[in-house]
């Protein structure tokens, strides 16, 4: 057997040589993995653009307001929870068949429906019912003031709320009570607020005013007869 010329290699056990006279070829250098370093702060992700107005509350009955905001209870929801307001108030209702003869209740739901179509755009219509519910019950709610939820008014008789006039929730008004404005020699054009903003949880005793573009505090009580032409604060 021939012995392998100097300078060439042995053939690595295991590794078949026969047939072809093509030496192995050279071990390359080692594979270095590379390693990559990032330096600076993150970028920040960029929050999303959400479109349009938020909802308002005073979108219609039922609907929901512009951009998708929470829906006003219906007219129907509304007059129910006036209904309620008298079981659980007056004393003197021993039921809901009497709630359903109550006048002040009665005015409220006929001043719903007005309200609905006033804001619709149907003015004659509302008034008709504005001036239906006064020759029923006493009361005369102009169909653009804005009445909140479970709305009390006692006896009713006499109550005069005027067109820009906004209340609150779970109010309380007695007969003869007049949220109005102070006359034209005042208002000029009657452009903007003419009539009082009466907060949440308000008590208004028998024959008091208020009178022009005041605010009543959330909780305020005020006494019968009382003149109001100043803001009251909260108790």
């Amino acid at each position: 057997m021939p012995r392998p010329a100097a300078g060439s290699r042995a053939p690595e056990a295991g590794t078949d040589t026969a047939g072809t006279d093509t030496p192995a070829p050279a071990p390359g250098p080692p594979a270095f993995s590379r390693r990559v370093v990032v330096t600076g702060s993150p970028a920040p992700s960029r929050p999303t653009a959400v479109t349009g107005a938020p909802g308002r509350s005073e979108g219609s009955p039922g609907r929901p307001g512009p951009g998708g905001g929470v829906p006003r209870p219906s007219t129907l929801r509304l007059i129910r929870e006036d209904l309620h307001a008298v079981l659980a108030r007056d004393p003197s209702c021993s039921g809901r068949r009497e709630a359903l003869l109550h006048p002040g209740w009665q005015g409220l739901a006929l001043y719903r429906l007005a309200h609905r179509r006033h804001v619709r755009g149907h003015r004659l219509r509302a008034a008709l019912l504005t001036r239906l519910a006064r020759l029923l019950t006493g009361m005369e709610i102009h169909a653009g003031a804005r009445i909140g939820r479970r709305a009390f008014i006692d006896h009713g008789f006499g109550v005069v709320i005027g067109e820009t006039a906004v209340v609150g929730a779970d109010v309380t008004l007695y007969h003869g009570v007049t949220l109005g404005s102070r006359g034209w020699l005042r208002d000029g054009a009657g452009q903007g607020r003419r009539h009082p903003v009466v907060g949440d949880r308000v008590v208004i005793g028998t024959g008091a005013s208020v009178l022009g573009p005041v605010t009543v505090a959330d909780g305020c009580r005020v006494a019968a007869h009382t003149l109001v032409l100043r803001d009251l604060t909260a108790p």
